[in-house]
Formats: structure tokens, C-alpha cells, sequence
């Protein structure tokens, strides 16, 4: 009997530089691309600097829109004015 597998098909766009490295890498290693693929990822996830420096960029990211956010939401809400008087000229016309 066959087990049946948990898994998620997705794709990836990837420049022609990184499908001929990928391809490369699998031919060297005799592996097949997918698995190629799956190794780099886990890689890539097994690996906590890089883990680390996403979280730090993502918390960083995190406070500098939450800065622009409110630098900007008086535009925001100004804009949100002029576009709530303007729909209801339009309706007025209609």
C-alpha cells in the first residue's frame, strides 16, 4: 500500500544565473533537481544566522512602517475626506 504524503507544491521564480548553478549542482552531485532544491532549503532554514537576520530585518521593517504609517495617516485621512466628498457629489449628479 502506498503512503500517502503531506506535501505542498509551490513554485519559484529564479534568474538564469541560479537555474544553470542549479542545474550544475545537481548534475555534479548525480542528484535530480527537486532534490537539488530541497536541499538548499533546508539549508537555508537549518541555518540560524540566517534565520537571525531575517527576524532582525523583519523587526526592523516592522518599526519603520509602523513610522511611516503614522507620519502618513494624516494624508491618509485627509485623502479618505476629500474621497468620501467627492463619491458624494457624484451620487448628488446622479
Amino acid at each position: 500500500m502506498e503512503k500517502a504524503t503531506n506535501s505542498k507544491h509551490f513554485s519559484v521564480m529564479i534568474n538564469d544565473q541560479i537555474a544553470d548553478r542549479l542545474e550544475q549542482f545537481s548534475a555534479t552531485v548525480g542528484i535530480s533537481e527537486s532534490a537539488a532544491v530541497e536541499i538548499a532549503i533546508n539549508y537555508f532554514f537549518d541555518d540560524p544566522k540566517v534565520i537571525d537576520g531575517l527576524m532582525r530585518g523583519y523587526r526592523e521593517m516592522g518599526s519603520l512602517n509602523r513610522e511611516i504609517s503614522k507620519d502618513f495617516s494624516c494624508c491618509e485621512e485627509d485623502a479618505d475626506i476629500h474621497l468620501t466628498q467627492y463619491r458624494q457629489r457624484l451620487r448628488n449628479l446622479q
